[in-house]
Protein backbone atom coordinates (compact mmCIF):
# COMPACT_ATOMS: atom_id res chain seq x y z
CA UNK A 1 0.00 0.00 0.00
CA UNK A 2 2.30 1.97 0.84
CA UNK A 3 4.45 1.70 -2.30
CA UNK A 4 1.23 2.19 -4.47
CA UNK A 5 0.83 5.74 -2.53
CA UNK A 6 4.12 6.73 -4.01
CA UNK A 7 4.19 5.83 -7.16
CA UNK A 8 0.85 7.78 -7.22
CA UNK A 9 2.94 10.98 -5.56
CA UNK A 10 5.75 10.79 -8.27
CA UNK A 11 3.68 10.63 -11.32
CA UNK A 12 1.75 13.31 -10.47
CA UNK A 13 4.81 15.60 -9.87
CA UNK A 14 6.62 15.15 -13.38
CA UNK A 15 10.02 16.67 -13.53
CA UNK A 16 10.06 20.62 -14.85
CA UNK A 17 10.44 21.07 -17.91
CA UNK A 18 14.24 22.33 -18.85
CA UNK A 19 14.77 25.71 -19.56
CA UNK A 20 14.74 27.23 -22.66
CA UNK A 21 18.46 27.72 -24.26
CA UNK A 22 19.26 31.44 -25.02
CA UNK A 23 19.06 32.07 -29.01
CA UNK A 24 22.57 32.48 -30.14
CA UNK A 25 24.01 36.09 -30.23
CA UNK A 26 23.78 37.20 -33.72
CA UNK A 27 27.10 37.95 -35.50
CA UNK A 28 28.38 40.27 -38.11
CA UNK A 29 31.38 39.35 -38.98
CA UNK A 30 33.86 42.18 -41.10
CA UNK A 31 34.22 40.84 -44.71
CA UNK A 32 37.53 41.01 -46.31
CA UNK A 33 37.67 43.19 -49.89
CA UNK A 34 36.90 40.66 -52.43
CA UNK A 35 38.46 40.37 -56.18
CA UNK A 36 37.25 43.05 -58.29
CA UNK A 37 34.77 41.69 -61.06
CA UNK A 38 35.61 42.31 -64.49
CA UNK A 39 34.95 45.60 -65.95
CA UNK A 40 32.47 46.44 -68.92
CA UNK A 41 34.72 46.10 -71.42
CA UNK A 42 32.67 48.34 -73.64
CA UNK A 43 33.78 51.05 -71.80
CA UNK A 44 37.12 52.65 -71.33
CA UNK A 45 36.47 53.04 -67.19
CA UNK A 46 34.52 51.60 -65.06
CA UNK A 47 34.22 51.08 -61.33
CA UNK A 48 33.44 48.14 -59.32
CA UNK A 49 34.26 48.64 -55.49
CA UNK A 50 35.36 45.40 -53.49
CA UNK A 51 33.23 44.61 -50.97
CA UNK A 52 34.66 46.75 -48.53
CA UNK A 53 32.26 47.80 -45.39
CA UNK A 54 31.74 51.25 -44.11
CA UNK A 55 33.84 52.69 -42.16
CA UNK A 56 33.29 52.57 -38.48
CA UNK A 57 33.65 54.83 -35.35
CA UNK A 58 37.03 54.76 -33.47
CA UNK A 59 37.20 51.45 -31.72
CA UNK A 60 35.02 50.28 -28.80
CA UNK A 61 36.69 48.52 -25.49
CA UNK A 62 35.29 45.08 -26.45
CA UNK A 63 37.44 46.60 -30.15
CA UNK A 64 40.64 47.07 -29.20
CA UNK A 65 43.89 47.81 -31.44
CA UNK A 66 47.16 45.88 -31.38
CA UNK A 67 49.52 46.11 -28.69
CA UNK A 68 51.93 48.28 -30.57
CA UNK A 69 49.57 50.74 -31.96
CA UNK A 70 48.13 54.04 -30.32
CA UNK A 71 45.13 55.28 -32.14
CA UNK A 72 45.30 58.47 -30.07
CA UNK A 73 44.19 61.42 -32.17
CA UNK A 74 46.54 64.79 -31.79
CA UNK A 75 44.59 68.17 -32.07
CA UNK A 76 43.11 69.07 -35.03
CA UNK A 77 42.36 65.36 -35.97
CA UNK A 78 39.21 63.27 -35.14
CA UNK A 79 39.20 59.87 -33.63
CA UNK A 80 40.65 57.03 -35.75
CA UNK A 81 38.25 55.51 -37.91
CA UNK A 82 38.63 51.80 -38.22
CA UNK A 83 37.93 49.95 -41.35
CA UNK A 84 39.30 47.28 -44.31
CA UNK A 85 41.35 47.77 -47.39
CA UNK A 86 42.62 44.89 -49.58
CA UNK A 87 44.46 44.45 -52.89
CA UNK A 88 43.40 41.67 -55.22
CA UNK A 89 44.99 41.48 -59.46
CA UNK A 90 42.05 42.26 -61.59
CA UNK A 91 41.10 40.22 -64.32
CA UNK A 92 43.72 40.61 -67.42
CA UNK A 93 41.85 41.26 -70.15
CA UNK A 94 42.37 44.81 -71.24
CA UNK A 95 45.29 45.28 -68.75
CA UNK A 96 42.86 46.51 -66.45
CA UNK A 97 44.28 48.31 -62.74
CA UNK A 98 43.18 48.65 -59.45
CA UNK A 99 43.22 51.65 -57.64
CA UNK A 100 42.61 52.09 -53.92
CA UNK A 101 41.23 54.95 -51.95
CA UNK A 102 43.43 55.33 -48.56
CA UNK A 103 40.63 57.63 -46.78
CA UNK A 104 37.77 55.01 -46.71
CA UNK A 105 40.00 51.18 -48.31
CA UNK A 106 37.59 51.62 -51.43
CA UNK A 107 39.10 50.32 -54.41
CA UNK A 108 37.94 50.39 -58.29
CA UNK A 109 38.87 48.72 -61.46
CA UNK A 110 39.57 50.95 -64.47
CA UNK A 111 40.24 48.90 -67.99
CA UNK A 112 42.70 50.57 -70.03
CA UNK A 113 41.98 50.68 -73.73
CA UNK A 114 44.00 50.83 -76.76
CA UNK A 115 46.47 54.24 -76.59
CA UNK A 116 46.26 53.87 -72.66
CA UNK A 117 49.72 54.01 -71.01
CA UNK A 118 50.01 50.78 -68.50
CA UNK A 119 50.68 52.12 -65.15
CA UNK A 120 49.07 54.97 -65.25
CA UNK A 121 45.89 56.17 -64.20
CA UNK A 122 43.50 58.98 -66.16
CA UNK A 123 41.76 59.68 -63.49
CA UNK A 124 42.56 58.64 -59.73
CA UNK A 125 39.52 59.83 -58.41
CA UNK A 126 41.62 60.73 -54.68
CA UNK A 127 43.10 57.45 -54.48
CA UNK A 128 46.29 57.11 -53.39
CA UNK A 129 47.88 53.31 -54.67
CA UNK A 130 47.60 51.73 -57.75
CA UNK A 131 47.54 47.80 -58.65
CA UNK A 132 48.24 46.82 -62.28
CA UNK A 133 49.74 43.97 -64.41
CA UNK A 134 53.17 45.27 -66.77
CA UNK A 135 51.59 42.86 -69.50
CA UNK A 136 48.87 40.66 -69.33
CA UNK A 137 50.92 37.35 -70.18
CA UNK A 138 52.48 36.75 -66.64
CA UNK A 139 50.43 37.01 -63.52
CA UNK A 140 54.03 37.27 -62.15
CA UNK A 141 54.17 40.75 -62.95
CA UNK A 142 52.20 42.96 -61.46
CA UNK A 143 53.11 45.63 -59.58
CA UNK A 144 51.96 47.80 -56.76
CA UNK A 145 52.89 52.14 -55.81
CA UNK A 146 51.74 55.12 -54.79
CA UNK A 147 49.98 57.52 -57.29
CA UNK A 148 51.75 60.60 -58.35
CA UNK A 149 51.46 63.35 -56.33
CA UNK A 150 50.06 61.57 -53.28
CA UNK A 151 52.32 61.02 -50.45
CA UNK A 152 52.62 57.21 -49.29
CA UNK A 153 55.09 55.54 -47.68
CA UNK A 154 56.17 52.58 -45.33
CA UNK A 155 56.20 51.80 -41.87
CA UNK A 156 58.57 49.20 -41.06
CA UNK A 157 57.41 46.00 -39.00
CA UNK A 158 58.55 46.10 -35.18
CA UNK A 159 58.08 50.20 -35.45
CA UNK A 160 55.61 52.06 -33.11
CA UNK A 161 52.19 52.45 -35.08
CA UNK A 162 51.02 56.07 -34.13
CA UNK A 163 49.67 59.10 -35.56
CA UNK A 164 53.17 60.51 -35.54
CA UNK A 165 55.18 57.48 -36.96
CA UNK A 166 52.17 57.12 -39.83
CA UNK A 167 52.46 60.82 -40.43
CA UNK A 168 56.44 60.56 -40.61
CA UNK A 169 56.43 57.44 -43.00
CA UNK A 170 54.35 58.85 -45.48
CA UNK A 171 56.40 61.15 -46.38
CA UNK A 172 59.43 58.58 -47.40
CA UNK A 173 57.87 57.56 -50.91
CA UNK A 174 56.76 54.21 -52.23
CA UNK A 175 57.82 53.19 -55.31
CA UNK A 176 57.13 50.36 -57.53
CA UNK A 177 57.00 47.17 -55.90
CA UNK A 178 56.91 43.77 -57.19
CA UNK A 179 54.22 42.05 -55.11
CA UNK A 180 54.23 38.21 -56.07
CA UNK A 181 58.17 38.38 -55.59
CA UNK A 182 59.15 37.99 -52.02
CA UNK A 183 62.15 38.59 -52.43
CA UNK A 184 61.05 41.73 -53.42
CA UNK A 185 58.83 42.34 -50.77
CA UNK A 186 60.79 41.30 -47.88
CA UNK A 187 63.82 43.18 -49.05
CA UNK A 188 61.48 46.86 -49.32
CA UNK A 189 59.65 45.15 -45.87
CA UNK A 190 56.84 45.38 -47.34
CA UNK A 191 55.75 42.14 -45.10
CA UNK A 192 52.92 41.08 -42.41
CA UNK A 193 53.18 43.54 -39.66
CA UNK A 194 54.05 46.62 -41.02
CA UNK A 195 52.11 49.32 -42.65
CA UNK A 196 51.39 51.48 -45.26
CA UNK A 197 50.65 55.15 -44.59
CA UNK A 198 49.50 58.35 -46.34
CA UNK A 199 47.95 61.60 -45.87
CA UNK A 200 45.31 61.47 -48.16
CA UNK A 201 44.04 64.32 -50.18
CA UNK A 202 41.39 65.19 -47.79
CA UNK A 203 43.97 65.58 -45.07
CA UNK A 204 43.43 62.48 -43.17
CA UNK A 205 46.33 60.37 -42.13
CA UNK A 206 45.90 56.60 -42.35
CA UNK A 207 47.48 53.62 -41.64
CA UNK A 208 47.22 50.17 -43.67
CA UNK A 209 48.06 47.81 -41.55
CA UNK A 210 49.28 44.85 -43.80
CA UNK A 211 47.82 41.58 -42.41
CA UNK A 212 47.93 38.78 -44.87
CA UNK A 213 49.53 38.21 -47.85
CA UNK A 214 48.42 35.64 -49.98
CA UNK A 215 50.51 34.33 -52.56
CA UNK A 216 49.65 31.07 -53.21
CA UNK A 217 47.65 31.13 -56.05
CA UNK A 218 50.52 32.56 -58.58
CA UNK A 219 48.98 35.64 -57.78
CA UNK A 220 49.69 38.19 -54.65
CA UNK A 221 46.67 39.70 -52.75
CA UNK A 222 46.80 41.74 -49.53
CA UNK A 223 44.21 42.63 -46.85
CA UNK A 224 44.56 44.17 -43.23
CA UNK A 225 43.20 46.63 -41.06
CA UNK A 226 42.70 50.46 -42.03
CA UNK A 227 42.93 53.27 -39.66
CA UNK A 228 42.09 56.40 -40.37
CA UNK A 229 42.46 60.08 -38.73
CA UNK A 230 40.36 62.03 -40.48
CA UNK A 231 41.64 66.37 -40.61
CA UNK A 232 38.88 68.22 -38.55
CA UNK A 233 37.47 71.18 -40.84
Amino acid sequence: MIGIVATVIFSNNPDPAPAASPAPASSSPRSEPSAPSSPDHASAETESPTATPKPSASPSPGDTAPADTDLTAPAGYGDAVKTMWGLAPAPCNQDEQQLVDLDDGMSRVEALVKGDLIGVAKDPGGAELLYWPDSCNDSNNYRLRALPNTRVGLLRDGLPKSFESCEAASRTGFGPLALLDSYDREGRGFVEGAALCSVTDQGAVSMALIENIDDSSNEASVSGTLYVWPKKS
